[in-house]
């Protein structure tokens, strides 16, 4: 988990120094990141709880988000396609 925690840190990062971006795309960006940091914070769930859906569903706003970033913030996307990776790598 810890690589995890250091690439939403970089995400976060990012987005302290994107000036350009837009209210809109920084504020969801903003809220999937604090999603996913309380994802990470809480115990670990019965199986068949909704966390994983909760997690595939920002996975999928995440990947929405790189697309639409890539030509005008690509440090911005490149960090979220990490969160991505990391995600994928941890298991959520």
């Amino acid at each position: 988990m810890s690589e995890l925690h250091h690439t939403l840190q970089g995400l976060h990062e990012e987005l302290l120094h994107a000036e350009r971006l837009e209210p809109e795309d920084r504020a969801l960006l903003e809220t999937l990141l604090g999603d996913i940091r309380r994802l990470l914070e809480k115990p670990q769930v019965a199986p068949g709880a909704d966390e994983p859906a909760a997690a595939a569903l920002q996975g999928d706003a995440l990947e929405g988000a790189a697309v639409r970033l890539e030509a005008g913030h690509p440090g911005v996307a490149g960090a979220i396609r990490a969160v991505l990776d990391a995600l994928g790598k941890a298991g959520i």
